[in-house]
């Protein structure tokens, strides 16, 4: 068999993770598939998938394989396609991960459009996977809060995000409402990402003042539609956008005060080849993301 036939069906069963759904993806007969799985792996001499009784799972060396297949694999697409008459026409998967609120409010009519304008493209999105393994994961494109650390990987700030205090009605009629940032000491806080994970709360006021005030967080969670939706239900106060639709059955707490505003950033693998599809998206990302924040801060 072709090598890059070869490549393709091993792909198509790690993306799978079972044998079956592959062979129905690529219109062959399952023993058909396994015979080519076992023939590369025969032909290269290491085992490259790890059979289990729910599906099957990369090796370490099938996890670098499948890598260097997919770049190889997406380089040659990429080639069809520049050879084709129609340059405009991209097709493909685009394997994206990024948080909730901002999939929702953001990313997902940019994506409405993006379709739209090319309709052989299908979209893989993670959503509220915004600690993913890039590389691991397969993933194309993410977008973060926060600029990212790894040296494997390359970003561009796309804007920021406001973040403001918020409780529910229910809540401030129990507890009262505070007047003043150190009164949150006597509230009951929900916090666990960003900077609603430290110790100290940083707020900063309209008029340019800046404080760290102590907190004890006594209700915790690691998404931040989590965090809105614990306020929503009458835990306590918790951070949130003031633009999404969650905000208008929330109340403002101590309006004239607000945390630092939340950095926004697009972000791809170094390494990795990109594809036109892929490419096509991050421009459309950089070029239109930073208004919608905009109107939204």
């Amino acid at each position: 068999m072709d090598r890059f036939q070869e490549m393709l069906v091993f792909r198509r069963v790690v993306e799978a993770g079972n044998v079956t759904r592959a062979a129905e993806a690529l219109h062959v007969s399952q023993p058909a598939l396994s015979r080519t799985l076992a023939g590369l792996e025969a032909r290269l001499g290491v085992e490259l998938l790890r059979r289990t009784k729910r599906g099957v799972q990369p090796t370490e060396a099938g996890q670098a394989f499948f890598r260097d297949a997919v770049e190889l694999l997406d380089r040659l697409d990429d080639v069809e396609a520049n050879t084709t008459a129609n340059r405009a026409a991209l097709a493909g998967t685009i394997r994206l991960a990024t948080a909730t609120l901002l999939f929702t409010g953001v990313v997902a009519p940019i994506l409405g459009r993006f379709v739209a304008e090319h309709s052989s493209v299908s979209i893989d999105a993670a959503v509220g996977s915004t600690h993913v393994d890039m590389l691991a994961d397969n993933i194309d494109l993410a977008l973060r809060g926060g600029r990212p650390g790894a040296q494997d990987l390359k970003f561009r700030k796309l804007g920021v995000i406001e973040l403001a205090l918020f409780a529910s009605p229910d809540y401030l009629a129990r507890a009262g409402t505070p007047t003043t940032p150190e009164e949150l000491a006597d509230h009951t806080l929900i916090g666990g990402i960003g900077p609603t994970a430290r110790a100290h709360w940083p707020l900063e006021s309209d008029a340019g003042q800046a404080l760290s005030i102590p907190v004890a967080l006594r209700h915790h969670c690691d998404d931040l539609q989590g965090l809105i939706a614990m306020a929503e239900a009458g835990l306590g106060i918790t951070v949130c956008p003031p633009y999404i639709e969650a905000a208008q059955r929330l109340r403002r707490v101590l309006p004239g005060w607000h945390l630092p505003d939340s950095p926004v950033f697009v972000v791809w693998p170094a390494q990795r080849h990109m594809p036109a599809r892929v490419r096509a998206l991050l421009d459309a990302l950089i070029r239109e993301v930073p208004a919608l924040l905009a109107r939204r801060s």
